[in-house]
């Protein structure tokens, strides 16, 4: 009799030592998955702030002609920062050709600055003859641009909308996510939902 009392205890204390570390691994996974969740453009803390109206700024594009960047119009304009010499500015030139193809209130204008025999033949491989292309250090200067790439998002109002370093399709996108979910990034939307589980994604 004293040895199934003493198994029940044993087989009760087993129950609670496994629940604990069951509970553990919960909490670890969910750790885990924020820790991977997107991570969206890395907006630094410079410049204008989202939601606030974008700074006006005219430059010239590679054939002399005035290009009005931060006034309302007609469409969202979606700023393209780049160098030549950038690797992953490359790679992301198919990715932004195709969103502009795609939508129809969005104009893309690339931005840099440099020698313009550069940026002809990055014009020329990229097949970016008949985009607006911007060769200007003002507009870099105007908008604190520091590290590349870096896309800036503006809407037909004049608001920035979005901002940051965009190092794939992914962070491109999350641009107009964020957008979308009327938060400032995607880093900032899920600190939110992570600390405010009642809240929810609007519909």
């Amino acid at each position: 009799m004293q040895a199934l009392i003493v198994s029940n205890i044993l087989l009760w204390l087993l129950l609670i030592a496994t629940s604990l570390v069951l509970l553990g691994l919960i909490r670890q996974i969910g750790v885990l998955h924020s820790r991977i969740a997107p991570a969206g453009a890395l907006m630094l803390d410079k410049g204008v702030e989202v939601g606030k109206p974008a700074p006006q700024v005219t430059a010239a594009d590679r054939f002399g002609r005035p290009v009005n960047i931060g006034y309302a119009g007609e469409r969202s304009t979606l700023l393209f920062f780049l160098s030549p010499t950038c690797p992953i500015c490359k790679s992301l030139l198919p990715a932004i050709k195709s969103m502009n193809r795609s939508a129809n209130n969005l104009d893309v204008i690339y931005v840099s600055d440099g020698e313009a025999l550069e940026h002809d033949k990055l014009i020329s491989e990229a097949g970016l003859e008949k985009s607006t292309y911007v060769v200007s250090p003002d507009v870099g200067m105007t908008y604190q641009i520091g590290k590349l790439p870096y896309a800036v998002l503006i809407g037909q109002d004049g608001t920035l909308k979005a901002k940051g370093l965009v190092n794939s399709r992914e962070h491109l996108d999350s641009l107009f996510e964020t957008e979308l979910l009327g938060s400032s990034t995607l880093q900032d939307y899920i600190k939110v939902q992570t600390e405010s589980p009642g809240v929810h994604t609007p519909s």
